[in-house]
């Protein structure tokens, strides 16, 4: 008899397991939250956009006068990202008729083309711009120059980017001036479509 318990006890003992009884599941690991990625913001590539500016316009010489008012325009130009410096190429136009004080002669357009080089700061570009600028005006011709200035730029998304620039522009001698000088500031904004 003791035989038979001996053999029938790891029946017994197995018995709740094989009528149904409670078997241990493995537990599914816990999610885990994965924070998604910050965009990644590359400056390289083509923009085009479209700037406003106010401008203050300087005569000197055998006219002397001043004046100042608002310029809108184009500019398109195109970037490298070389990791925590950005080169690039660009071009804007400016229109605008800015009367000079006491004279017929107004300000009509600003042309520049030059470079610039900045600073990367991820979403953010700091930058020194400069190169050749050009002026046209109502009765005293146009003059050549150059231009320098100072810009930031920022991403509003992955593809436009938002800019306030600076610039100093020496327009130099006015072809129909006898001798008058053109000089302007401009302080302005911009929007960009990269791509």
């Amino acid at each position: 008899m003791n035989r038979f318990i001996i053999a029938a006890l790891p029946l017994l003992i197995a018995s709740p397991a094989l009528a149904g009884g409670v078997v241990p599941t493995p537990l599914e690991p816990a999610p885990v939250f994965v924070e998604p990625a910050a965009p990644a913001y590359d400056w390289t590539g083509f923009y085009v956009g479209a700037q406003a500016s106010y401008a203050d316009v300087e005569a000197d010489g055998t006219i002397n006068a001043d004046g100042n008012g608002g310029v809108y325009g184009l500019r398109a130009g195109y970037d490298l990202d070389l990791g925590s410096t950005v080169v690039g190429g660009l071009v804007q136009y400016d229109t605008g008729s800015i009367g000079l004080d006491g004279t017929t002669t107004e300000l009509d357009n600003i042309l520049r083309v030059g470079g610039r080089v900045g600073f990367d700061a991820g979403r953010s570009l700091y930058y020194a711009t400069a190169g050749y600028a050009s002026a046209d005006t109502s009765d005293l011709g146009s003059a050549d120059g150059y231009f320098a200035g100072v810009g930031y730029e920022m991403f509003l998304t992955p593809a436009v980017s938002l800019g306030a620039e600076a610039i100093y522009n020496d327009f130099g001698e006015l072809d129909n001036s006898a001798g008058t000088d053109l000089k302007a500031t401009t302080v302005g904004l911009n929007v960009n479509y990269r791509f």
